[in-house]
C-alpha cells in the first residue's frame, strides 16, 4: 500500500468518525498546514471548471482568460476557452490534455461514478461534454438542455444528473449520461435563479432560495425524490435569500451561510435545515458573502470570503464561525476555484486578481494553492 493511499484511507475513516473538532483527520505528514503556492496552471484563466478525478489528480477545463472592462456599465462578452489541463498535487505539474470541443465558462463540472467527467453549461447554450481521463479526449454528450444554460446540476445515487434551469420559471430535467438522453421538463414551483441544490444521504435533493427577475425571493424550499420523480415543498428559510453557499454536513443536516436579497443587505445569520424535521434553524452569525463553501474531513467547513480572500472556519456543534485563519489569498482573484482533495486539503486554482481597495481588475491568475487544515 503506498503512503499516498494510506493517508487517503485513514481519511475516510476520520470523516466517519468524527462530527466536531473534538476528533479530526490525520494530520498529513509530508505537508505543512497553512496556505502555499503550489504550482502553476499552463495559462491564467478564471470561471474555469474543475473537478478532482479518480486518480486525485484535478482536471481543469474551460474558463475565461480575457479581461473584463474597467467601465462601469459596460458588458462583458467573453468567447471563453476551449483549453484544458490536468493538474497533479503531489507534483505541482499542471499537463495540458484534450481541447473541449466548444469554448466554454463557468461550467459544472461532475465526476461520474465510472470516472468520467460531464461538463455542463450555466449561462450557455452549449452541448454536455464528457471527458474522458484514459484517452484525454472531450466528446459531445447530449443536447444542451436549456436556451438560457443550467443553474445547478446534482449527480443522483443512481448515477442519472438533476438539472434544474436557470430562467425565472421553474424548470428541471433528468440527465442519463450512460444513454446521453434528457427526460421530459418537469414544472417547478421554484426559481431557477440564485438558488442551491444538495443532495441528501437519504438520496433526495435539497432546493434552497432563490429569485425571480434577479430580486422577487418566492420564499419557496423543495425536495425533489428521484424515486418518485416527483418535487414537494419544504421547511421554510428562516431568511429568504439567494446567491448563497450550502454544505451537507456530516451529521446529514445542512448548512445554509450568505447570501442577499435582491440588491440588498447580505443575509447575516447561518441556518441549518434538518431532513429529519423538516425544518430550518438559526445556526449562528456572519456578515461574510462566501466565494467558496466546503466541508472538511474533521467535519468543520471551509470558507473563503469575498472581500478579502480570508479562510475561516466553522463548527457546526458548536455553531461558531472562527475568527480568519491567519491565511488569505490577498487580493482576491474572482473567478477561481476550490476542489477538495483526496487527502483533506483543499485546492485554489485561478481567478480574476482585483485591486486592494477597489472592484477594479488588475490580471488574471495562472497560480494555484493549496490549504492545509
Amino acid at each position: 500500500m503506498t503512503a499516498r493511499i494510506a493517508i487517503a484511507l485513514l481519511g475516510i475513516s476520520s470523516f466517519w468518525a468524527c462530527g466536531s473538532d473534538s476528533v479530526t483527520a490525520p494530520e498529513p505528514p509530508a505537508h505543512e498546514r497553512g496556505l502555499h503556492e503550489v504550482g502553476a496552471m499552463t495559462r491564467p484563466r478564471f470561471e474555469h471548471a474543475a473537478t478532482l478525478l479518480q486518480s486525485g489528480k484535478v482536471l481543469i477545463a474551460g474558463g475565461n482568460a480575457e479581461m473584463p472592462p474597467s467601465e462601469p456599465g459596460v458588458p462583458f462578452r467573453p468567447s471563453g476557452l476551449v483549453s484544458a489541463e490536468v493538474f497533479d498535487p503531489e507534483t505541482g505539474v499542471s499537463t495540458p490534455t484534450g481541447d473541449l470541443t466548444a469554448s466554454r465558462w463557468d461550467d459544472h463540472g461532475i465526476l461520474l461514478p465510472e470516472g468520467r467527467v460531464l461538463m455542463i453549461s450555466r449561462f450557455l447554450r452549449l452541448p454536455i461534454e464528457m471527458y474522458d481521463p484514459h484517452s484525454g479526449r472531450f466528446d459531445s454528450a447530449a443536447n444542451a438542455p436549456w436556451s438560457n444554460g443550467t443553474s445547478t446540476a446534482t449527480l443522483l445515487p443512481n448515477g442519472e444528473v438533476l438539472l434544474i434551469g436557470g430562467s425565472s420559471a421553474g424548470r428541471a430535467r433528468v440527465l442519463d449520461p450512460a444513454s446521453g438522453t434528457l427526460s421530459d421538463t418537469f414544472a417547478m414551483d421554484h426559481p431557477g435563479y440564485g438558488h442551491t441544490a444538495t443532495l441528501l444521504k437519504d438520496g433526495r435533493v435539497l432546493i434552497v432560495g432563490g429569485a425571480r427577475r434577479g430580486v422577487e425571493l418566492t420564499g419557496r424550499n423543495l425536495i425533489y425524490d428521484p424515486s418518485s420523480e416527483a418535487f414537494s415543498r419544504a421547511g421554510d428559510l428562516q431568511f429568504d435569500r439567494a446567491h448563497h453557499k450550502a454544505v451537507l454536513l456530516q451529521d446529514g443536516r445542512v448548512l445554509i451561510v450568505g447570501g442577499h436579497v435582491g440588491d440588498g443587505p447580505r443575509v447575516q445569520t447561518a441556518e441549518i435545515y434538518d431532513p429529519e424535521t423538516d425544518t430550518f434553524s438559526p445556526a449562528g452569525t456572519s456578515a461574510m458573502h462566501p466565494l467558496a463553501a466546503l466541508l472538511l474531513p474533521s467535519g468543520r467547513v471551509f470558507f473563503i470570503h469575498s472581500d478579502n480572500g480570508n479562510i475561516s472556519l466553522y463548527n457546526p456543534d458548536t455553531q461558531v464561525f472562527s475568527p480568519p485563519t491567519g491565511y488569505s489569498l490577498g487580493p482576491w482573484r474572482n473567478g477561481a476555484t476550490v476542489t477538495l482533495l483526496d487527502d483533506g486539503r483543499v485546492l485554489i486554482a485561478g481567478g480574476l486578481k482585483t485591486a486592494d481597495d477597489s472592484h477594479s481588475h488588475e490580471s488574471i491568475s495562472d497560480k494555484i494553492f493549496i490549504f492545509t487544515p
